[in-house]
């Protein structure tokens, strides 16, 4: 029997010919649906945050919650838009 390895790319081979070409771009398009979503949400996250952090006025508990609710929103906006990028790597080291 083969190598695993070379079993696993031949399978992945197999699953990514011209018929699963429809499949596949229906996915992409669902991904890409949910990334403007996410960056979307965190947009909004991030300015309900920075509204805390005004209404706030100088009050240290007030001021320390809008800045985690900041820190979430960044942290929320750069997974969202690297998740396509970390797809494209994935993609690319098992062969798709």
């Amino acid at each position: 029997m083969g190598r695993p390895e070379t079993s696993m790319r031949l399978a992945l081979l197999l699953a990514a010919d011209s018929g699963m070409q429809p499949i596949v771009s229906i996915l992409d398009g669902l991904r890409n649906a949910l990334v403007a979503v996410l960056v979307t949400l965190s947009v909004v996250a991030l300015t309900y945050a920075g509204v805390r952090y005004v209404i706030a006025g100088g009050d240290a508990t007030g001021v320390e919650k809008a800045k985690g609710a900041a820190k979430s929103a960044v942290i929320g906006l750069a997974l969202a838009l690297l998740a396509p990028v970390i797809v494209s790597i994935v993609k690319r080291i098992i062969g798709g």
